[in-house]
């Protein structure tokens, strides 16, 4: 056991290491083919004076402006070896690029409603090196005194007054350029979904009035000029502008014509070259739509459903777009296009033409994950050195039997291996099988009940699912354990983009069948596992709601994304009031939350998580003091915490159970509640087969753990599994690793390699870290030093976990 002074100096050798390399990775570059006896472009310096600016809004504009910078006016560092900044070949530096950036940076505040912005530049020597500093004077920016449409059009000037109040140009904000074009398209669209097919931006022209009467005044009193130049003065220090919204009258009348729907032409089936003249093709009239088809593929009345358009109705594009959302979204077509073309015997009349490109009707899908965990034979984590393999297999059906309903089967097995056994023991560790169905409806099946709790249709049309699935786990020599679960539920968008999933009809059951005298001992050791390996039955409700925000694109970024996913679940307070199997029913309400943070470069991604669960379990009786075993968390494998197998992270810090030869011994970890937080830097390092392979690499930390909420104890005592906000930094579990993944496109092989840095089940010493005495002068000669009692080896052996997964572990 270290010394309380070897834990100090470790923890100061690897924080000496940690800021040196953000000292490499956030200071100055290293220079790389500099202009000989050239002065060359080393930094560009933006200051933000004056203005009234949040400091988040003071960022935005300073990374807006560095945008507005000529190509020969950036600098283009380049990322080696993870962290360290290249300048390679600097540009050599030249006035004109520098104005040139500057007058782009007031043009680029002139949009923003900064009309009187002043940009001023200076250059400092250092050497050869110049750094140019732009410094930006935005003054007040030209608010929107008033705002008014004159469309000298009856029809238009109706339609503009209904949606004036939805404008996004408005009283008293600052005038945008974003914003005018904002206000313009949205005028465009509320037009189209109004019949007017053809009307385009090109017809709409904003003017913008600042004069002032002080300069076109020509009265001859020269104390009313002073007054009224006093005035012209104060606008300008308060600036303001009138905007009149008005139509530009086109050349060609077609424009503002308003169009009806009049033939509805549908191809179930298209092939290129298809038109309603082939012969070939099976025709029939349903509904008003004509359809047409060389193999009957799908009922009709689905296809009807989930056309919004209608003949005789006024063109609107609002329902164009929606037609070619709904069909995409069933899955049955790999494409969908839609020509409108003007009927030939009148001009107000248009035609659609729906072209759908069938999709295969069975989709195959396969995943494989697999992991290792060393371990030595006095302190292991799951008995041993184990090595884990597990394959998915799915099949879908995307129409069945003719009405757009998706089918999906998910077959699934693994087998766990254990190298450290004898005579008495078996290899095999553990095996399990599963199989899952789910039944997807394109519509809401009894639409009623989802609707009662929605408010102006906020809900809308949805999905309806019913779900099965079965496992069987083996334990050799412990016990078998059977799981059943099913429901049923409605799922969609509500007005905001949210998605829901509501499951009122929520089942769960699970069963230890044939203990061994093995996990009987174990049992009698560790009396707490009676509350989860026991007959459980599940019944109740669960909803949960996501949604992905995307900025695209980003000043600094290719892109940006932010998803959120909430969840809430119930038993016994519902459907478990019935008197079904209450000798077994399991009582509980649980909630988890997710959030995840992506932002793209163009050679590398930042992706963060975090993830927060609690279950409770509600106590009508003693024994009901967890949650059931198939609604606990878990922490570790693949796509968790990665140095750590899968169940092999936590309760809390419950202590594992040492490894003694010929006896079976249990270590699976679960519990009511879960903290994890992880972050991903991925890069890419080679193209390997271009547009087809890329070979990317990717270091990461997971740090987390999961607990119990209530004490499991039988005698009340200190329970150390029993989650206590006073434990949580020590309790908390930390990895830190690097991976490899290969990127063909359509899937990723992810390969990665973690070590446990901190180690929840000792926590009683020094907080559970288990980071050896390296230094940044002797880390690589350490660590790579062989020998039978090397220390450095053992603990890497003690703290190291493989794993191979598909896709990325968030």
């Amino acid at each position: 056991m270290p010394s309380y002074h070897s834990i100090i100096k470790t923890s100061l050798q690897w924080g000496m290491l940690v800021s040196l390399t953000l000292l490499f990775s956030c200071g100055r570059p290293f220079i790389k083919n500099q202009p000989k006896e050239r002065y060359y472009l080393y930094k560009n310096k933006i200051e933000v004076k004056e203005g009234r600016f949040l400091k988040t809004e003071k960022a935005a504009l300073s990374l807006r402006l560095f945008t507005q910078l000529e190509d020969s006016s950036k600098i283009k560092l380049k990322k080696k070896l993870l962290f360290f900044n290249l300048l390679d070949s600097p540009y050599i530096y030249n006035s004109t690029h520098t104005l040139n950036s500057a007058a782009n940076m007031k043009a680029s505040m002139f949009h923003l409603g900064y009309y009187h912005a002043a940009v001023d530049t200076h250059t400092d020597t250092s050497g050869k090196k110049i750094t140019v500093t732009y410094s930006i004077k935005p003054g007040n920016p030209t608010r929107i005194e008033y705002v008014r449409y004159d469309f000298k059009n009856s029809e238009l000037q109706k339609i503009a007054a209904q949606i004036a109040g939805q404008s996004y140009l408005k009283k008293g904000d600052p005038i945008s350029k974003a914003n005018v074009i904002t206000e313009v398209a949205r005028c465009v669209d509320s037009f189209r979904n109004n019949g007017y097919l053809k009307f385009t931006a090109a017809e709409i022209k904003i003017k913008g009035d600042t004069t002032t009467e002080a300069l076109t005044y020509l009265g001859s009193d020269p104390f009313e000029q002073l007054e009224m130049l006093n005035r012209a003065q104060g606008k300008l220090d308060s600036p303001t502008i009138k905007l009149n919204i008005v139509l530009n009258p086109p050349a060609d009348s077609s424009r503002l014509r308003k169009y009806f729907v009049h033939r509805i032409h549908v191809f179930q089936d298209f092939r290129q070259g298809d038109n309603t003249t082939d012969s070939t093709l099976h025709h029939f009239t349903y509904n008003g739509m004509e359809m047409y088809y060389h193999d009957s593929l799908l009922n009709p009345a689905v296809i009807a459903r989930n056309i919004t358009v209608k003949s005789g109705q006024l063109y609107n594009q609002f329902d164009y777009y929606q037609t070619i959302f709904k069909l995409t979204k069933l899955g049955v077509w790999q494409s969908v296009n839609i020509r409108v073309e003007e009927n030939k015997d009148s001009t107000e009349l248009i035609d659609y033409y729906i072209e759908l490109a069938v999709n295969k009707k069975i989709g195959f899908e396969t995943a494989l994950e697999v992991s290792y965990s060393a371990s030595n034979s006095t302190n292991n984590v799951l008995a041993g050195n184990l090595f884990g393999l597990s394959g998915n297999i799915s099949l879908q059906n995307r129409n069945l039997a003719k009405q757009a309903i998706r089918m999906s089967h998910n077959f699934r097995a693994g087998i766990e291996f254990n190298n450290n056994f004898s005579n008495n023991q078996n290899i095999v560790n553990s095996n399990e099988v599963g199989y899952s169905n789910t039944t997807t409806f394109p519509r809401l099946l009894f639409p009623e009940i989802p609707n009662l709790f929605s408010k102006k249709n906020d809900y809308g049309e949805g999905e309806s699912f019913v779900n099965f699935g079965a496992s069987y786990n083996t334990r050799l020599n412990l016990f078998n354990l059977q799981t059943l679960n099913g429901g049923f539920g409605w799922s969609g968008n509500n007005r905001h983009n949210w998605k829901w999933v509501w499951t009122p009809l929520n089942l769960g059951y699970s069963n230890v069948i044939n203990p061994t005298d093995s996990f009987r001992r174990i049992i009698d050791e560790n009396p707490f596992l009676n509350y989860s390996y026991n007959t459980a039955f599940v019944s109740g409700m669960a909803v949960s709601f996501s949604k992905t925000l995307t900025q695209l694109p980003h000043p600094n970024s290719l892109s940006k994304e932010m998803y959120f996913r909430i969840n809430a679940e119930e038993s016994g307070l519902t459907w478990g009031l019935l008197p079904l199997m209450n000798h077994y029913k399991r009582r509980f309400i649980k909630t988890d939350f997710e959030v995840k943070h992506t932002v793209k470069y163009l050679k590398s991604v930042i992706a963060l998580r975090g993830f927060v669960g609690v279950g409770v379990p509600l106590l009508g009786s003693d024994s009901n003091r967890t949650l059931p075993l198939f609604k606990q968390y878990f922490g570790g494998g693949s796509n968790s915490m990665r140095a750590w197998p899968v169940r092999g992270v936590g309760p809390g810090g419950r202590a594992i159970s040492p490894f003694r030869s010929g006896q079976t011994i249990y270590n699976d970890r679960t519990g009511d509640m879960q903290i994890e937080l992880n972050a991903e830097y991925r890069y890419d390092i080679a193209k390997i087969i271009p547009n087809t392979l890329t070979l990317k690499g990717a270091v990461f930390t997971d740090i987390g753990n999961v607990w119990n909420i209530r004490n499991t104890q039988p005698n009340r005592s200190a329970d150390t599994t029993q989650f206590q906000f006073k434990n949580l930094y020590r309790q908390m579990g930390v990895a830190m690793g690097t991976g490899l993944r290969l990127d063909f496109n359509y899937f990723v092989v992810r390969l990665d390699f973690a070590f446990r840095f901190k180690r929840p089940e000792l926590f009683y010493v020094n907080d559970g870290w288990k980071a050896p005495s390296i230094g940044f002068n002797d880390m690589f000669k350490k660590i790579l030093t062989r020998g039978p009692n090397n220390e450095y080896k053992q603990w890497r052996y003690e703290n190291f976990n493989f794993a191979i997964g598909i896709g990325y572990a968030f």
